[in-house]
């Protein structure tokens, strides 16, 4: 029976170096993991998590508190999941505030659009009652089925008139010269005021 026992004292001191190799091979600390995390966190809180998503926003929180409790104890392996989590809990908070932020703008740009969109309607229809009201305005009246001067009838060319000269007598008229101007500083006689 001796003989039985010192077979497995081999077996046994390998078993021990393991178990002694895996305790000095455990995981490093999070150090890195655990601060992206804490900036995660930052931004949730930047983005407006805290009004928005405040229950993923504090459970991001105490996961990144359970994550450094652990490494603080030295169970790297917790600490780093615990991390992870935060991280992504964090990331939640964070995606749950944009969301919120571009849901109101959203909704402000559709009550600018939709006012828009009735001064537009009111415009129009303002434009379509002006019209309506030229249109059925009656056509001016003029002698001998011509328009009246400066304006144009539809189906009508508009009226050429004669240029004005100063110094010339008016087309038709009797007179051949115009009348020399005054040198006395007084208003011609002829001339009514």
């Amino acid at each position: 029976m001796r003989r039985k026992i010192h077979d497995f004292e081999p077996i046994v001191l390998v078993a021990a170096w393991a178990a002694v190799l895996a305790g000095c091979a455990t995981a490093p600390p999070p150090i890195q993991l655990m601060d992206r995390a804490q900036s995660e966190i930052r931004a949730a809180r930047n983005a407006g998590a805290a009004t928005t998503a405040p229950e993923v926003l504090a459970e991001a929180e105490r996961r990144l508190a359970a994550a450094q409790q652990f490494s603080a104890n030295n169970d790297n392996g917790k600490a780093t999941d615990k991390a992870s989590e935060a991280e992504a809990a964090a990331a939640t908070a964070r995606a749950r505030a944009e969301a919120a932020r571009l849901d109101r703008e959203i909704q402000q740009q559709t009550a600018v659009n939709a006012g828009l969109q009735a001064d537009l309607e009111r415009r129009q229809a303002a434009a379509a009652a002006a019209q309506q009201a030229v249109s059925a305005m009656p056509a001016p009246a003029s002698s001998g089925g011509q328009p009246a001067a400066g304006s144009s009838a539809p189906g009508n060319a508009p009226v050429d008139l004669p240029a004005i000269q100063l110094g010339q007598p008016a087309p038709g008229s009797s007179t051949g010269n115009p009348a020399p101007p005054s040198t006395s500083g007084q208003p011609d006689p002829g001339v009514n005021p």
